[in-house]
């Protein structure tokens, strides 16, 4: 039986299609046909679509994965907890139409303790891989990065205090259009990491830029076509 592979939404978003393989190839140079991944739920969009979109957060990013509304113990699940929460997933890459997506096969509620023994385990699993000795240089600062950014959440001993929530005003949302607007491309596009490198230049920071997003899409200003892009409603 094929094994899931644990990974980080940073890993699998920067990876490429290989929809002959029905999977991704992932930053980390792993074909992922299967996966587990671990990482906040913080909303269920209310839908009768026989296929329902998720975003889940992990410290490396955000990561959309689809499910089928007649899976009933999955269905049961969302219903059932009371969000924000981590849960565990386990899902299959699907590609169609050009575009591939993990698809749900199971979700399970977990505790912060749980989540933070995934976080351990996905890093080890990189760190194993960063010992290849013909990845590229700028490939293995990135994984490391990626690695030490995940593992900078887990806790140990005390925690540390939390994070001040990013400031969302008028001024950041105008900035966020206006950036959007100027690198957007021939189909009105914008890359996500380009929208926040151009951001960071301007001095909001790349929690801030993520939090003003996540207000305009829910006020219906903009959406993703795929993870990695942005676009203007």
């Amino acid at each position: 039986m094929e094994p899931y592979q644990k990974l980080f939404a940073g890993d699998l978003n920067s990876g490429r299609a290989t929809i002959k393989n029905n999977g991704i190839r992932a930053l980390s140079g792993r074909t992922i046909t299967k996966c587990l991944f671990c990482g906040a739920l913080t909303e269920v969009p209310d839908t009768n679509k026989p296929v329902v979109h998720l975003t889940l957060y992990d410290p490396t990013g955000m990561l959309v994965v689809g499910y089928h509304t007649a899976n009933k113990d999955i269905s049961a699940v969302l219903k059932e907890t009371a969000l924000p929460a981590f849960v565990l997933c386990a899902a299959g890459i699907r590609c169609t139409a050009g575009e591939c997506m993990p698809m749900l096969e199971t979700l399970v509620p977990v505790s912060r303790s749980v989540r933070d023994t995934f976080v351990l385990a996905a890093a080890d699993d990189l760190i194993t891989l960063l010992e290849q000795p013909d990845m590229e240089p700028d490939r293995k600062k990135q994984l490391c990065k990626m690695t030490e950014t995940a593992l900078s959440t887990v806790l140990t001993g005390t925690p540390a205090p939390a994070a001040p929530e990013p400031v969302v005003d008028d001024a950041v949302l105008i900035a966020v259009v206006q950036e959007i607007r100027n690198g957007s491309d021939e189909k009105n596009t914008v890359r996500l990491d380009a929208l926040m490198a151009a951001l960071e230049t301007r001095g909001i920071t790349r929690e801030t830029t993520r939090a003003a997003l996540k207000t305009m899409i829910e006020d219906g200003d903009c959406y993703q076509p795929k993870p990695d892009l942005i676009r203007l409603l």
